[in-house]
């Protein structure tokens, strides 16, 4: 297990967006070790979070609300287990290798977060904007492989990193009415903050049908908790 996170963190240290897919046998020698990692980061921050509430330091947080599936629990098991991995990697590991795909990514979230502050005319004005210059910064960089290379060595550690940031911070709506409780509900999500590094290292270096198989596995353990709780 110490191998697996010394890998772990030098990689995080150093992201290499072109690591090349390395072979099964090994990624599932590293699985069980790369889950009781996170758990374990997991198990420390929520620990962590509840000293912190008891010690009045911060106020009580929002409880866990999983899309009022209480009463449906294959339902709420099989969203957590299967249909979680599968749409949270496409959204958000796939594009760590598939550049194109990137691009895409930061425009659909520049339109996101326009149509939260916009509508109307003014959202589609800058919906317009936003797409065009996502498009024309894409055929910029790929009239020049030299251009895409350099740009993607000089830029992808913050990609990466980014990714994995906004990744956690999306699981904050699994949370009732979050935001009247400020910047110490991200608390809550340090477990999804941690696990989306360790899933976005196993898809740079095993590929994306590992980094679902990876969350898969994460979220199993917790989802029989949820189950039992209900």
């Amino acid at each position: 297990m110490q191998d697996v996170l010394k890998e772990f963190l030098n990689y995080i240290k150093r992201p290499n967006p072109f690591t090349k897919n390395e072979p099964s046998a090994v990624f599932f020698n590293q699985l069980f070790p790369l889950v009781i990692i996170a758990l374990g980061f997991a198990f420390a921050a929520t620990l962590l979070t509840s000293i912190l509430e008891q010690l009045h330091i911060v106020r009580k947080l929002p409880e866990f609300d999983l899309f009022d599936l209480k009463e449906k629990k294959f339902l709420l098991f099989g969203t957590i287990v299967v249909l979680a991995p599968l749409i949270e990697e496409t959204i958000f590991r796939l594009q760590l290798k598939e550049y194109s795909l990137a691009v895409l990514f930061y425009a659909g979230l520049v339109v996101f977060y326009l149509n939260k502050l916009f509508s109307g005319v003014t959202l589609g004005v800058f919906v317009f904007v936003a797409t065009s210059i996502a498009m024309a910064f894409f055929f910029y960089l790929w009239q020049s492989k030299t251009r895409r290379i350099r740009f993607i060595k000089i830029y992808f550690k913050y990609h990466f990193y980014l990714t994995a940031i906004i990744f956690g911070l999306v699981h904050i709506s699994n949370y009732s009415n979050p935001i009247k409780f400020g910047f110490p509900v991200v608390l809550l999500v340090l477990p999804q903050l941690f696990v989306g590094f360790i899933l976005g290292y196993v898809r740079m270096r095993f590929g994306i049908s590992k980094s679902i198989i990876m969350h898969a596995a994460y979220n199993f353990i917790p989802a029989l908790g949820l189950l039992a709780g209900y």
